[in-house]
Formats: C-alpha cells, structure tokens, sequence
C-alpha cells in the first residue's frame, strides 16, 4: 500500500460532507456526454468479464451511486490477481456521486487494485479524478480516454479551488502528481472538459502502465511541459453540485 494512504479515509469523510455543499463531479457532466455511449441514467454495474490476459476482472460500467463501494467489494472477490499481485478493475463511467467514489477507493486500498480504461470508452469526472486515479497501476489503452473538469461551487457560481485541491490531494498519494490533477481541473472553466488520450494521460502522468505499448516516451519530470488538452463544452446543462 502506497505511503499516505492512512490518511484517505479523512478525505473519503471529507468527501462526503462536502458533496451537497461543493462538489460537481458527475451528475451534470454525465447528462451532457450522452454521445460517449455512457449516460447518468446507468447506475454502475460491476461484471466479471475475462481480460486480455485471460484473467478474470472486474468491469464498471455508468455512473457511481450509493451502494457502489459495496458492490466492488464483492465483484473484486472473483477477479484474478496479474502479475504484479493486483486485482484489475476496468471503467466506463462518467463519474456520479464524490462521497462514494470515496468509499470506492477504500474498498480498492485493501484489494491492491490497478485500473484501466479500454479502448474506445471513457472514465470522466469523479470516475477519472477519483476512482481511476487510485489504481496502483493505471492504465489508459490506445482509443480510451480520460474526461476532467472543474468543482463547481453552485452557491458561487464558479469554480471550487478548495475541491480541486482536495482531489489532487487525494490522487498525489497514488502517485498522481499534485500539479497534473489541480491544473487541469483548475484550468477548465465551468460547464467544458479536457478529454486526455493515452499518450496525454501518460505525458501528465495521470496513467502508469507498467507494460507500455513499444515506442511510447516516457514522461516528462515535470508534467507542466505537456501540453494541455483543449477544453470542450460539456454538451449538457453545465455541472451541477451532487
């Protein structure tokens, strides 16, 4: 288990409390890429699908609801460990509910839990930011992608530094560099998204495959030297608090 990660279950705490007040990871943003192929009106599904590898693993699919972590927790049970000992779980989620993408993290803590994006779908908002960034290793295949956007303060009308700052926290202790998380977040205005494919999740160092496709760079020390990707409308009715 990574250092620091003691401390997740004060920011799994903190982001339960705060998601009525603060946070807008999901719900909105969900409604408005209905063209993904992933709506907010699918609550997540957890299956066990064989992988790649041949190796059972787990599959979530649509958007995080309360109940989610309980139901990790019992799919992991029959999803096979790869090489380096994890257990994998594959997403398909534009994001949902903050407090239990949380909760989803903890029950990944004590299963040693890499995650993965497959090619062609997509893992936004609390899916990207949260759950994926947890994975001990994350990987994004050729085709996959990954969706980030600010908080939302809804009684201000604007931005959430102080929540972007909480989830970057959060994902430095899995070794997802503070500067990547909180300026892609900070830097995307309200109601637009930054879609990274895998070669910018790797240049920002969101993504850390430890079997890279042949010929891929590694990344920069300093993932400020990426360059962004452009931000998007979301689509949709704008981000709204959970």
């Amino acid at each position: 288990m990574p250092a620091g990660i003691t401390s997740i279950s004060r920011i799994a705490d903190a982001g339960r409390h705060l998601g009525a007040a603060l946070l807008g990871l999901g719900l909105g943003l969900g409604l408005g890429l209905a063209a993904t192929g992933v709506t907010a009106a699918q609550a997540m599904s957890f299956a066990l699908e064989r992988g790649t590898q041949g190796r059972m693993v787990v599959v979530g699919r649509g958007t995080i609801e309360s109940g989610d972590a309980r139901r990790l927790r019992e799919a992991l049970q029959g999803a096979e460990r790869d090489e380096w000992g994890n257990r994998q779980l594959v997403l398909e989620s534009l994001g949902g509910n903050v407090g239990e993408a949380f909760a989803m993290v903890e029950v990944m803590d004590a299963e040693k839990v890499t995650t993965r994006v497959r090619a062609g779908k997509s893992c936004a908002s609390a899916c990207a930011v949260i759950v994926f960034a947890a994975g001990l290793d994350r990987v994004v295949e050729p085709g996959g992608r990954l969706g980030i956007h600010t908080c939302y303060d809804k009684a201000r009308g604007g931005r959430s530094t102080n929540c972007n700052e909480l989830i970057a926290n959060a994902a430095q202790k899995y070794g997802v560099p503070f500067i990547s998380t909180f300026t892609l977040m900070e830097l995307t205005p309200p109601g637009s998204v930054r879609w990274l494919d895998a070669e910018n999740a790797a240049c920002w160092r969101l993504s850390r495959d430890p079997a890279p496709p042949p010929g891929r760079k590694p990344p920069p020390n300093d993932p400020s030297a990426c360059p962004p990707p452009l931000a998007e409308p979301a689509r949709g009715p704008g981000i709204t608090p959970r």
